[in-house]
């Protein structure tokens, strides 16, 4: 029987776009299925500012060709690439001969598009796996218009829930990030036991689940670790900032809302929706109604419709959400009242408003009608357009905003990885979406460092940790 190998086709000495197939027998098994930050083009999306996006309708062509997704055609919705000349994938590749298995599955460890890019273009039917409350912010982001639906297969999976493939386990354990539903997961093929983190941060809202994972981890003896490390310098000795824990990050928010006279602005990703959620119960909490563009508040209905566990009686799901009027397009069935900008303005003191960066315009109207001007807060709370993007200072600076950045970011500090790998103290570890995977501090544990195409055995990788061990 053919021992489990891993071949890393994304996320190696990049952010973002981890993409490794996992494979025993017959069986392979792909996470994740995103596009690095740095690659030639980066899937289009609402929140992001004029991306360099593919080509309507040639996406996964272009994704193929520019070496982006992995070249497992088995994949691919076969409509999409029925004209693609496959001998040039292969190229792109370097000619190289990857592992074939009779079944591919998918998992998908949270919902970021340099985790998920891809999944639109998969084949009609691919078993795709990912945490439950995943599945519910995709619904939510299809309905918004935020990602293209897919014709895959998904199965939304329960926090700790084993998958059996056969040749080998999975289980699906709940993560913190700043993606709600974030997922990682453990391999066990009888032989040998990995553990994939996804992206994670342990100064998140719940801290707890990463104890969790690092405790299961150590009692099912954990031999391989494979774990983010975005914020790792360049130089290892160099000190990397501390962010503010999440209660941090909403005192400030409530002390914004609570002091300011006029219109709050809110700038944030709405793929995070349990912080969205907190920010709409401490807006109530403070006298401000909500007020939401058209796509947030597609996503948080339609979210929180599929039934997200994690804000099973949040006080924020009783909360009425009005919709500006402007922002709903003709295709947009919109479950909530809609106010006009005019009525918005009259009113600016009482409300908090979800906005969204491309509808910067709305302040024209919002800070020069009405009263309270000038008396305006901004806060951007790690949306992707950042306070000193030059469009954004430049209205604050004409309409005499006051601009604040409440962010904290979802990837872990590099003591806390080290932490971690510590805590696990697994015979190897890897690090990927990093541009620097070799600063990582691994606590004196072997650190394996992959190069992108590369295919390995997992016991080749034990066995240069024990034979690195055994050297004077």
């Amino acid at each position: 029987m053919r021992e489990g190998q891993l071949t890393f086709f994304g996320g190696v000495g990049k952010s973002g776009g981890v993409q490794v197939l996992y494979g025993k027998g017959n069986q392979g098994l792909l996470f994740d299925f995103g596009v690095e930050h740095s690659s030639l083009l980066f899937p289009k999306q609402l929140t992001l500012y004029e991306p360099v996006g593919a080509t309507p309708g040639r996406e996964l062509r272009q994704f193929l060709l520019g070496g982006m997704t992995a070249p497992l055609l088995q994949l691919y919705d076969p409509e999409q690439i029925k004209v693609l000349d496959t001998q040039k994938v292969r190229e792109v590749w370097g000619d190289r001969e990857f592992p074939s298995y009779e079944q591919l599955s998918l998992f998908i460890g949270h919902m970021h598009t340099d985790h998920n890019a891809v999944l639109p273009y998969a084949k009609p039917d691919l078993a795709v796996y990912m945490n439950h409350d995943s599945y519910s912010l995709y619904r939510g982001m299809v309905a918004g218009g935020h990602s293209p639906d897919t014709a895959a297969r998904i199965q939304a999976c329960g926090d700790l829930s084993v998958v059996d493939f056969g040749e080998f386990t999975m289980q699906i354990v709940e993560m913190d990030h700043n993606a709600t539903g974030a997922a990682g997961i453990l391999i066990d093929d009888g032989v040998h036991k990995i553990a994939y983190t996804g992206d994670w941060r342990h100064h998140g809202k719940h801290p707890e689940k990463i104890e969790r994972f690092i405790r299961l981890c150590r009692e099912q003896r954990v031999d391989l670790l494979i774990t983010e490390g975005t914020r790792l310098a360049a130089d290892p000795s160099a000190e990397v900032s501390r962010q503010m824990t999440e209660d941090e990050l909403l005192a400030g928010y409530s002390n914004i809302v609570k002091e300011s006279e006029g219109l709050v602005y809110l700038q944030m990703s709405p793929r995070d929706l349990e912080r969205m959620a907190d920010m709409i119960a401490l807006a109530k909490d403070n006298g401000r109604e909500i007020v939401m563009e058209a796509s947030h508040a597609l996503i948080w209905h339609n979210a929180n419709r599929e039934g997200l566990r994690i804000l099973e009686g949040h006080p924020a799901l009783d909360a009425a959400i009005r919709v500006i009027d402007a922002t709903v397009t003709s295709s947009m069935s919109m479950p909530y009242k809609t106010i006009s900008l005019e009525e918005l303005a009259e009113r600016k003191n009482q409300y908090v408003y979800f906005f969204k960066f491309p509808d910067l315009a709305h302040m024209i109207e919002l800070e020069t009608l009405g009263g309270l001007q000038g008396r305006s807060h901004f806060i951007q709370s790690d949306y992707s357009v950042k306070l000193d993007h030059p469009d954004l200072t430049k209205y604050l600076k004409t309409f005499g905003m006051t601009g604040h950045s409440l962010c904290n970011g979802g990837h872990a500090h590099p003591e806390a990885i080290a932490d971690m790998i510590a805590g696990i103290a697994p015979k190897s570890v890897i690090t990927l979406h990093s541009r620097h995977p070799r600063s990582q501090h691994t606590r004196g544990i072997y650190a394996y460092h992959p190069e992108k195409g590369e295919t390995v055995t997992v016991s080749s990788i034990l066995a240069s940790a024990t034979h690195a061990g055994n050297r004077p």
